[in-house]
């Protein structure tokens, strides 16, 4: 293990967070000058550490897949424990409340140990906010830049999308980008995304601070809102379509949107799995809106359709957000949220758990396998985008559903232990954290729901959460001791 590369690279994290803590810092200034030094603390504590850094550890040696686990590992780790430093000076909470905080927001996970965020100060309402841009900005370059990892994780499909970019040009329509001209679009691309939507929410009617701060949450598919009651207390349907129409987007591969941005539109009926993930959310929106709409709490189909739409896509894309307690809705439209829990959006967004693209390969072979009972000798061949899918691909997929199911059941048993939750609201629980989701069923329908566990409890929930933004078999491979033999 190169310990010398690896050390000399999380300079520039440190030195990207110490910038980044300038943000809240100029906030504070205006709103409360004495808050201020709880930014600039940790801001300082990164630049040291960035120093040491530079000043010990030289940049020579081979960066292989090894030290890039690692790398990656620990700059969530970094990334989180100082994170969490303003809240816990801030807020009144423990550190290992606020590093829970941290932790959420990072992984873009949604859950919270605020029962009460509307008192919080504005500016630690935008911080916590802001962190949730930022994970869901890394886990997009996660998806783009490391593409072992992503191979390792079952989504090789994905892969090779990735690694397309890692090539000295890329095409994207008649122009060839490299690696920095991509970076920079990307950019680019989440920037004006998140200026598009909170003009959108101004105009709809919510103040400067609010608007960023849950554009923010929307882009990063995240649930942190900076009001108890979330999205309820809008209620306005000129904020829920536009509110619709971006989770959506936030939810598309983030290639795709640089190619459509690129008036690359040639091959857009190629890019199956967005298609696969339109019509998924179209079915189960309208299936939903259609239970709502005949049930006995609805008798408007346009505000069926809306409700329906919002409340499906937000746990599609594990955006997590919610403007009723859609436990009171009927049973039907409530199993149809249940299955939305299970249904992915597409590879290369911030969203988390089984992606679309990983659903449709699974589903297309066992539709081969069952081809084949009928017609033995037929080669039937899964193609994606037009490319043919091996089975290691299904393997390694299957593999990872196997284990994501395995984690959920081990941590909702844990968490029965720790708690004193019943053993359904443990097992959604610990899908919230696992799958990122910000929302679930039960007792779990509460986003502050970890305000109430033991310390003890969101230990294991902090871990389930980094294992499911990191992908389980990247946190694996880190604990198997071959791992570490040279």
């Amino acid at each position: 293990m190169n310990w010398h590369t690896i050390f000399h690279r999380l300079q520039w994290i440190l030195g990207g967070i110490s910038i980044v803590l300038i943000l809240p810092t100029i906030y504070a200034l205006f709103e409360d000058v004495d808050s201020t030094p709880a930014y600039l603390l940790p801001s300082a504590i990164s630049l040291i550490l960035a120093f040491l850094l530079k000043r010990f550890h030289h940049s020579g040696g081979i960066f292989r897949l090894r030290e890039g686990l690692v790398f990656l590992f620990l700059s969530y780790l970094i990334t989180i424990f100082i994170f969490a430093i303003p809240i816990w000076l801030i807020a009144d909470v423990s550190y290992s409340e606020a590093l829970f905080e941290s932790t959420s927001g990072v992984t873009t996970s949604g859950a919270t140990v605020f029962e009460d965020v509307e008192s919080l100060a504005a500016h630690l309402q935008f911080w916590r906010a802001f962190i949730q841009s930022i994970g869901g900005l890394a886990t997009i370059l996660l998806f783009l830049y490391v593409p072992p990892i992503i191979g390792v994780a079952g989504l090789q499909l994905s892969r090779q999308e990735s690694l397309r970019i890692q090539s000295p040009g890329t095409q994207f329509g008649k122009k060839v980008w490299g690696i920095p001209q991509i970076l920079f679009k990307i950019l680019f691309i989440y920037i004006s995304l998140h200026i598009l939507s909170s003009i959108w929410m101004v105009l709809g009617g919510l103040d400067l601070h609010d608007a960023i701060c849950h554009s923010f949450g929307i882009w990063a598919t995240s649930g942190f809102s900076n009001y108890n009651d979330g999205w309820a207390a809008f209620g306005t349907p000129f904020l829920e379509w536009g509110a619709i129409l971006f989770m959506i987007t936030a939810g598309t591969n983030i290639l795709f949107v640089v190619r459509l941005h690129s008036q690359n539109w040639q091959n857009i009926h190629n890019e199956s799995e967005w298609l696969w993930y339109l019509l998924a959310v179209s079915l189960l929106s309208v299936t939903c809106a259609m239970f709502l709409n005949f049930g006995d709490n609805f008798l408007n189909f346009e505000e069926s359709l809306r409700d329906g739409l919002f409340q499906t896509i937000s746990m599609v894309t594990n955006t997590g957000i919610q403007f009723e307690s859609y436990l009171n809705w009927p049973v039907g439209a409530q199993a149809i949220l249940f299955l939305a829990l299970f249904i992915g959006a597409c590879t290369g967004s911030s969203s988390s758990g089984m992606r679309m693209q990983q659903l449709v390969v699974m589903w297309k072979y066992l539709y081969s396998l069952s081809r084949r009972v009928l017609q033995p000798m037929a080669i039937i061949p899964i193609r994606i985008n037009g490319k043919t899918v091996g089975e290691d691909a299904f393997q390694a997929i299957l593999g990872l559903f196997g284990v994501h199911l395995l984690v959920s059941l081990l941590g909702g048993f844990l968490l029965t232990i720790l708690s004193d939750l019943d053993i359904f609201s443990s097992w959604q629980m610990v899908l919230v954290c696992l799958w990122n989701l910000g929302t679930g069923f039960g007792l779990s329908h509460n986003p502050a729901l970890a305000s109430t566990l033991p310390d003890v409890a969101k230990v294991p929930l902090m871990f389930i959460m980094l294992l499911g933004r990191l992908e389980l078999f990247v946190v694996l491979l880190l604990c198997m001791p071959s791992f570490w033999k040279s």
